[in-house]
């Protein structure tokens, strides 16, 4: 996994971590805005999840939003990170693939064994819900298929190797869940179905795709 401080500025007291979605590097979500005083740390690309996290410890404050994938991977780092004041998830689950709560199993394991140059147009397409945003994301690629492949491969074997693990119990302390009801990647439904279980209150973005980032312009306006 890629750690990276987009800011760090000596004196700051107030953290944000992001874990991006799979196959994203920290540029997709640029364009957000950061409040006066925070630094940023960024997490990305998870074939294989750290053993140890950096020391946080000289925060006050520590707000984490994860986004896909990322939920996923932050849900399974829960006891190496901070103590946190926000935690929010968007367009996705700590059950990446699972056929009521995530992805379904054939269509995750179907998007692994067919990706190509060819099929990551076509994902890229339905990330961003349609033809519309679809030049505006490929301003963020940085990473090549065969890259994008190892990490889904890596992410892949984790679930399986912990399949036991599928129920609904969240290991970190969730402030809300974003589900965008126009998500193409993972179904809405199966996400309101496991915040729902999980107690979590859900926020309905309407209209927007997977990546809703363009409807907002500053990291605080999820934490609000």
């Amino acid at each position: 996994m890629e750690i990276t401080f987009q800011v760090r500025n000596k004196g700051n007291r107030t953290l944000l971590l992001y874990f991006s979605g799979w196959g994203t590097t920290p540029e997709a979500v640029s364009r957000l805005s950061l409040p006066e005083g925070w630094d940023y740390c960024a997490f990305h690309d998870y074939r294989v999840l750290p053993s140890e996290l950096p020391d946080f410890s000289a925060y006050e404050r520590v707000f984490l939003l994860a986004w896909s994938m990322g939920v996923w991977a932050a849900d399974r780092l829960s006891e190496k990170l901070p103590s946190l004041f926000k935690a929010v998830a968007v367009n996705g689950t700590p059950l990446p693939m699972h056929d009521l709560y995530g992805i379904p199993i054939p269509v995750f394991e179907g998007t692994l064994r067919g990706l190509d140059e060819v099929s990551r147009e076509k994902f890229d397409r339905r990330m961003v819900g349609g033809k519309k945003l679809l030049d505006v994301y490929k301003t963020f690629h940085a990473r090549s298929t065969e890259d994008l492949k190892g990490e889904l491969l890596g992410v892949y074997n984790c679930v399986k190797a912990s399949a036991g693990d599928c129920i609904v119990c969240p290991r970190l302390p969730w402030s809300r869940a974003f589900v965008s009801g126009r998500d193409l990647i993972i179904p809405p439904a199966n996400q309101t179905a496991y915040w729902s279980e999980a107690d979590i209150p859900v926020t309905l973005l309407e209209g927007e795709g997977h990546y809703p980032f363009l409807s907002f312009a500053s990291w605080v306006d999820f934490f609000l």
